[in-house]
């Protein structure tokens, strides 16, 4: 593959990834930087973005418990605005105390009995904007202050202005259209409504809403906030990477003014859940991969919901951080690229409704004929009404042209051949190309979103691995992976060590379906070629010793895992020259295997001493450090030139995951 755009990668601390996805910033490459496709580049920082980490740390709380951690999402600080100073919201209840001709420089300034009397005004008065006041905090009640200030019938006249300018504080702060206790009250009873019938993901919504006391995020005065707008805005364009914007609508969300209470609290539990389902696919993907392959182990990329939902709604630019959900490998972006291009050209070509030229006899110039106005229209060219029909030296030349362009004759003449080749340009390939790339884009959901700056990644349908250390790419190499009644299953997992001179322990399944009817015929074809047999329990097991004939070779790269599957080296080297190489069965076997060693072993290892071990007994290495290794399956890339690249679906993956979204083939 050639040099091109590869994963961005966070920090490698030689640990799997953490399942709280990184919010990935949007990297790129530098101008003549060269590298593979799937080898990673050196992750930049997106300040926009934060990751999930950095955003929020919360304990998934029960409601039952939630009184002990409303500190952690109190009602007041939580919100996608910035909360303005209190003291900003201050100064109507001080101006309550001012006479009428004090100066307006200091009418910000009450006594301090004043401001004692009027506590829960300043309270209600320090609620961020776009928050109902907590239902703890009542309602302030202006007559409630009243006849402190007015002990008599009688009232001097300067005294008046300290009780009448009240309802102007009150008036100046517009009422909402549901009360916030109202409100609160209404969410809490929907709430439980909610969870009774939905399950899993709404007991995490209200068990988010409970951190923050009951009081709504997305709504307020019977509108969505700024930020609700902006979220709502980006899931509407969820298409861009391949999602369908359709799983993230919230019905009735253009008509809340005026809405009863209920209304407004369905709405603000539907909107969290729309960003929770978009968290979701964003990370995970949108296809459960057992429908695919029970070969198939996706990374646990989907964070704690109610955790996913603190990120967005403390984030002072809630976009970015929902954005950062899905992947960000430079890989990722440019599909996305490219998915725009494939649809702003199938645009193109849908309102250019380019005819179908009908069959008919040759043409060639001088000729009339009725075709000849599809034709022109067909080739892009223009005519008069005189000679429309009219077969010219013009048309003679683009038909010639279009002929070159496919490897016909090129001699201007329109016959059947060309015919046949101007209408095979209108048709649709054999597989949706904008399906295709979205498929590919769904699979990179299924790897971490943390993959390591030091990382091993074998790509199946393209038979290569390469081995990236702290960004650099430093190998490449052929590989031999999985027939197709075989596969070569795709997940991660850590290598941990190397054995060189390695036995092998032939698996029950190779036993079954290829030994036993061997034996059934020849009882002596497994102690001919040397293998070792025993029975435990009453089933045979079977070991080929180390040595030249070993289907592992010299040395085997062991990351345990539950396919029981590694990379290793082979006696069949000649298979590293074919084109398609899926012959094995299910193993990764790999070209230069002692040089792979050197670079993953490191400490001090080279190849000629990795080498000098070979023939002798079985050794395990443990390696220094853990390094993550992902074994992939993508179809389609983008290359150095910015050109997609399709490659075989030797699996029939493709072919599932189209059908499994949707989309049409």
């Amino acid at each position: 593959m050639s040099a091109i755009l590869l994963p961005a990668y966070a920090q490698d601390n030689g640990t799997p990834a953490s399942p709280v996805p990184v919010a990935p910033p949007v990297p790129g490459l530098s101008a003549g930087e060269k590298q593979s496709a799937f080898a990673p580049a050196t992750p930049q920082t997106a300040p926009a973005a934060a990751s999930p980490q950095e955003r929020v740390s919360v304990q998934h709380v029960k409601p039952d418990n939630a009184p002990a951690s409303t500190a952690t999402l109190a009602p007041a600080p939580v919100g996608p605005v910035p909360v303005p100073a209190p003291v900003e919201m201050a100064p109507k209840p001080a101006e309550t105390a001012v006479a009428p001709d004090t100066p307006s420089s200091i009418s910000a300034t009450a006594p301090k009995d004043e401001a004692a009397r009027a506590g829960t005004q300043s309270v209600a008065a320090a609620s961020p904007a776009g928050q109902p006041a907590p239902a703890a905090v009542p309602t302030p009640k202006i007559p409630a202050a009243v006849p402190s200030e007015t002990p008599a019938p009688k009232v001097e006249p300067k005294a008046e202005p300290k009780t009448e300018p009240m309802p102007p504080a009150e008036a100046s702060t517009p009422a909402p259209s549901v009360a916030p206790a109202t409100v609160t009250m209404n969410l809490s009873a929907r709430l439980a409504d909610y969870v009774a019938k939905r399950g899993a993901d709404a007991q995490a919504i209200s068990d988010f809403y409970a951190l923050r006391g009951l009081t709504p995020l997305w709504i307020d005065n019977g509108a969505l906030t700024p930020a609700a707008k902006a979220l709502v805005d980006r899931m509407s364009r969820a298409a861009e990477d391949g999602l369908d914007a359709a799983a993230f609508r919230v019905p009735g969300i253009d008509s809340l003014s005026g809405a009863s209470a209920d209304v407004q609290a369905d709405t603000e539990i539907a909107l969290s859940a729309a960003i929770l389902t978009y968290v979701r696919q964003a990370s995970s993907g949108r296809v459960d991969t057992r429908q695919i392959s029970r070969d198939i182990a996706k990374a646990p990329n989907m964070p704690d919901p109610v955790a996913a939902l603190a990120s967005v709604a403390i984030a002072s630019n809630p976009v970015a951080v929902l954005d950062g959900y899905n992947p960000s490998s430079p890989q990722y972006l440019a599909l996305k690229q490219k998915l725009a291009d494939v649809r702003a050209a199938n645009a193109a070509a849908a309102e250019a409704s380019l005819p179908v030229v009908p069959a008919g006899p040759t043409l060639k110039v001088g000729m009339t004929d009725t075709r000849v106005a599809v034709l022109r229209t067909r080739l892009g060219l223009t005519a008069s009404d005189a000679d429309s029909d009219v077969y010219d030296e013009a048309l003679q030349a683009a038909v010639r042209d279009f002929q070159a362009a496919r490897n016909l004759k090129a001699s201007g003449t329109l016959g059947p051949a060309t015919v046949v080749a101007l209408n095979a340009a209108l048709r649709q390939p054999r597989v949706n190309v904008e399906s295709e790339i979205i498929a590919n884009m769904e699979r990179w959901r299924w790897l971490p979103h943390d993959m390591g700056l030091t990382n091993v990644f074998v790509n199946v349908p393209e038979y290569k691995v390469w081995f990236t250390k702290d960004g650099v790419l430093s190998y490449e190499a052929r590989v031999v992976v999985g027939k197709a009644n075989t596969p070569t299953p795709i997940f991660s997992d850590m290598m941990s060590f190397v054995v060189v001179n390695p036995s092998w322990n032939v698996p029950q399944s190779i036993i079954k379906k290829e030994y036993m009817p061997k034996l059934a015929q020849d009882p002596g074809y497994l102690e001919r070629r040397g293998y070792e047999v025993s029975y435990v329990g009453g089933q045979m097991q079977v070991r080929q010793p180390p040595g030249e004939r070993n289907a592992l070779g010299f040395i085997k790269f062991m990351f345990p895992n539950n396919f029981s599957v590694y990379l290793h080296d082979t006696p069949q080297r000649n298979l590293f020259s074919r084109d398609e190489r899926a012959f094995s069965h299910g193993c990764v076997r790999v070209d230069n295997p002692y040089k792979f060693a050197e670079l993953v072993m490191g400490n001090g290892w080279t190849e000629d001493s990795v080498r000098g071990l070979q023939g002798g007994d079985e050794q395990r290495i443990d390696l220094e450090r853990k390094i993550p290794v992902h074994i992939a399956y993508f179809t389609a890339y983008v290359d150095g030139d910015g050109e997609l690249q399709r490659l075989n679906d030797i699996y029939g993956y493709d072919r599932k995951v189209i059908s499994a979204l949707g989309l049409p083939g």
